[in-house]
């Protein structure tokens, strides 16, 4: 099963037998078998017909309504949707598969970490960088051994100073200062930055959670509390170094966001000003719409890796014994 992503600002999408068919006018865009989707993730103003709405319902497959930023503004559902059941699996996962689960998701946000430092210095490695990288990389065969949530912590901890350490001095010279996490509230502008970011990932994350019928409060690694959807926190620690990092640091470098504007101080901390949000979701949206490769025959919009990664929970939480293949950057 798959999802079906229609980014477009306008244009309609209909039933044709059993096809799910994209248009802009006279023009066909798009024709996918309706029985391959789960769901349907509407990103701009593209209009659904009723007789496909009618076929969704009819076949379980859900609708979610995001603005162009990815923010949630809807949801339709069948009455029954048949994912009710999941819940249970995940209340029934034991300590040692919520282990399993837990160190694959750490491993690849580590993985993540040094591929993303090395990409950055490609051309140029300082000693400060080969160092993180050699801690990073003893870090991560340290992680697989891990048999407690509290040693896991541990060396993700550790792990994530030395990455930010080493991120600090890259972006140094461009005014930003990294020194830490410090995100309730943020400290600096790069943690003002990155906590927007983080919220915004979050928030997507959750309604795909909630879209495959899993329980975002029960966690694997994170414990969850009534406002606190530990799930979430737990799958979306490969993504913060593997979509919004990456893309902060773009916008640092290449001048769109700068230190000494866009940042305002209230609160006890350092925040985004209402302008420079709206820059951050425009640049975002264009970010996640952009087509990469998804499997070896298939490219997608990077929004569909978050779908990639909930539905590999999905099928670990039936099948722990298979394990949890957390997609990581190359």
């Amino acid at each position: 099963m798959r999802s079906l992503y229609l980014l477009r600002t306008h244009g309609r999408a209909g039933l044709d037998g059993e096809q799910v068919v994209v248009s802009c006018g006279e023009e066909e865009l798009e024709r996918v078998p309706l029985p391959q989707l789960d769901q349907i993730l509407v990103h701009g103003n593209l209009q659904l017909t009723t007789p496909l709405i009618r076929a969704c319902l009819e076949r379980q497959v859900s609708i979610a309504y995001f603005s162009q930023a990815g923010w949630c503004q809807g949801r339709l559902h069948p009455i029954e949707t048949g994912y009710r059941h999941r819940c249970r699996h995940q209340q029934l996962l034991t300590p040692q598969e919520r282990q399993v689960a837990a160190v694959s998701l750490i491993r690849s946000k580590i993985a993540n970490c040094r591929v993303l430092l090395l990409r950055l210095t490609r051309r140029q490695r300082r000693d400060e960088i080969s160092s993180a990288l050699e801690r990073l990389g003893w870090l991560l065969g340290k992680v697989t051994q891990a048999t407690t949530p509290e040693r896991l912590r541990g060396l993700e901890g550790n792990a994530a100073l030395e990455y930010q350490r080493a991120l600090g001095v890259l972006l140094a010279e461009n005014g930003f200062l990294v020194v830490g996490r410090h995100y309730r509230p943020p400290t600096s502008p790069f943690d003002a930055l990155s906590s927007y970011g983080y919220g915004v990932l979050a928030n997507a994350l959750q309604t795909r959670i909630e879209l495959q019928g899993l329980d975002p409060y029960e966690g694997v690694l994170h414990v969850g509390s009534a406002r606190h959807a530990a799930l979430v926190s737990d799958l979306i620690e490969p993504f913060r170094t593997l979509l919004v990092d990456p893309f902060n640091v773009w916008l640092i470098r290449t001048g769109r966001q700068r230190s000494d504007r866009g940042f305002e101080a209230r609160d006890g901390g350092i925040f985004l000003e209402a302008a420079a949000r709206r820059a951050w979701m425009n640049g975002w949206a264009e970010h996640m719409a952009e087509q990469v490769q998804l499997e070896p025959d298939r490219r997608g919009p990077r929004w569909e890796l978050l779908d990639q990664l909930v539905r590999v929970y999905v099928r670990f939480v039936y099948d722990p014994a298979g394990g949890l293949k957390v997609p990581h950057r190359r």
